[in-house]
């Protein structure tokens, strides 16, 4: 059985990865492949890996913007908590989340509401990733959301889908981003992707003993 099956949602991230880190990953029987771009994709693509590798646990590694301006540019960030914005009703001022109209995502034993708790361990200090369709393009939107989701310390757009995909299959998952940039800011020339990832790197790789 795979150990590991570490998701990345594009090429652009999975390139920031060193050899030496994808290499040391395979030792220890695990792997890494991507899970796409965006809510959608995402999910079912995370849906399909698992079924087919069955991995004994998922990790999903890639960039994030920071909604909080305590946490820092450059850093790798884990988090405890995948939250969903804007499945629902309405948008922006007048958005409605599904638990507030009343609604659950998926009904009975496996319920799925707005908030998943992930189930594996990690220094995640309670830190909650808000899960998008499109990530924020202005500080309006930043502000919009961190008013619903005060909680929430930075915002991606796998995160939720990926782990509704681990509680349907039973599958333990960490999520672990870097902070490339502050959410908002759509001038990439303010990003620091690669830090980002490498900060990442750095810590599974420390955790592993890579």
């Amino acid at each position: 059985m795979l150990t590991t099956l570490i998701l990345v949602p594009t090429q652009m991230e999975l390139d920031c990865l060193s050899d030496r880190f994808r290499k040391g990953i395979e030792r220890q029987n695990g792997r890494i492949e991507l899970c796409g771009f965006g809510v959608v994709v995402s999910g079912i693509r995370a849906t399909q890996w698992i079924a087919e590798l069955a991995p004994k646990r998922v990790l999903l590694i890639g960039i994030a913007g920071a909604l909080s301006p305590e946490l820092q540019v450059g850093d790798a960030v884990e988090f405890g908590e995948a939250v969903c914005y804007g499945i629902g009703a309405g948008s922006g001022d007048a958005f409605i989340s599904a638990n507030e109209m009343g609604w659950k995502q998926w009904p009975g034993a496996t319920e799925i509401a707005d908030s998943i708790q992930l189930s594996d361990g990690g220094q995640t200090n309670g830190n909650c990733l808000l899960t998008c369709c499109s990530a924020s393009s202005t500080k309006r939107d930043v502000q919009l959301r961190y008013e619903k989701y005060p909680k929430a310390v930075a915002e991606d757009m796998e995160g939720f889908s990926v782990a509704v995909a681990c509680r349907f299959a039973g599958t333990p998952l960490r999520i672990i981003r870097g902070i490339s940039n502050l959410a908002g800011d759509r001038n990439k020339s303010n990003w620091r992707l690669r830090d980002a990832m490498l900060a990442v790197e750095r810590t599974i790789s420390h955790e592993a003993g890579i």
